[in-house]
């Protein structure tokens, strides 16, 4: 039951920044179970309903932008997907390492404000996109590498990436926020639906439809269609910066963890 409750309330909170609570469902499974793998998969699973959920709300809105979704979505989603055979020969040492490391790094992503970054158009010229009346740029020569990067780093810590592809859309592409927000839940459904499957094939992995299971996907879900619902009536900025200072402690502990 006390899974079940956190899993309701890690849905609602990370769902109103189009994230899948990765950040937070790792930490929370590896406290259960002695296998990271088992505790990735689960995170996985967890974070493919509460983003589904999410999308649903976000896509109710007409915010997603189906066109970046496929610059973004799949180099993620298959990086991600091949994670899953790359932690059959790495240590779980290494793993909680990087899984510190990437919370670390998540937890400053999150506490910082991303403006528009104008210089990088000298570097590229993007292709001018027009959604929700907001205009921003896409060079798929470049984004799309870096999702396959993020994807790689993300998927050996056992998230979808939600917490980097954000920063990626507003800062680098010039995506409003609330397309942002709403593209990254559907960008983190195919990630999350690809990091679970290349998981269970992978490890050979046999998940029981128990009743807890359900209940505990049933929390995700339901959890996930409050979050966008309220998510403008918060400070979702001064919030978003206190989950990215727990993030960073979370990501310091299990970086002492893994050198000791």
């Amino acid at each position: 039951m006390l899974i079940a409750i956190s899993v309701f309330f890690i849905a609602l909170v990370f769902s109103m920044f189009g994230m899948g609570g990765g950040l937070f469902y790792m930490p929370l499974f590896l406290l259960f179970f002695d296998s990271f793998q088992e505790a990735s998969a689960l995170s996985f699973l967890c974070i493919l309903v509460t983003s589904f959920s999410a999308m649903i709300a976000y896509y109710q809105k007409k915010l997603i932008d189906w066109k970046l979704l496929g610059y973004l979505g799949i180099p993620l989603a298959a990086s991600i997907f091949i994670t899953g055979f790359l932690l059959k020969c790495a240590p779980v040492v290494f793993l909680k390492i990087i899984f510190g490391v990437t919370l670390f790094i998540a937890g400053i992503l999150m506490s910082f404000t991303f403006n528009n970054y104008s210089f990088l158009e000298k570097i590229y010229k993007p292709l001018k996109r027009l959604h929700a009346d907001k205009q921003y740029s896409i060079s798929p020569i470049i984004v799309s590498p870096l999702a396959l990067v993020i994807g790689l780093f993300a998927g050996m810590a056992g998230v979808a990436g939600g917490v980097f592809d954000i920063p990626l859309m507003v800062g680098i592409l010039k995506v409003s926020a609330h397309v942002a927000v709403a593209t990254s839940s559907a960008i983190i459904v195919m990630a999350s639906l690809s990091g679970w499957i290349g998981r269970v094939v992978a490890h050979s992995l046999a998940f029981n439809i128990s009743g807890e299971l359900l209940i505990i996907l049933l929390c995700a879900f339901l959890g996930a269609q409050i979050g966008p619902r309220i998510s403008l009536k918060v400070n979702k900025v001064v919030f978003k910066k206190i989950c990215g200072i727990f993030i960073f402690l979370i990501g310091i502990l299990y970086m002492y963890k893994g050198f000791l």
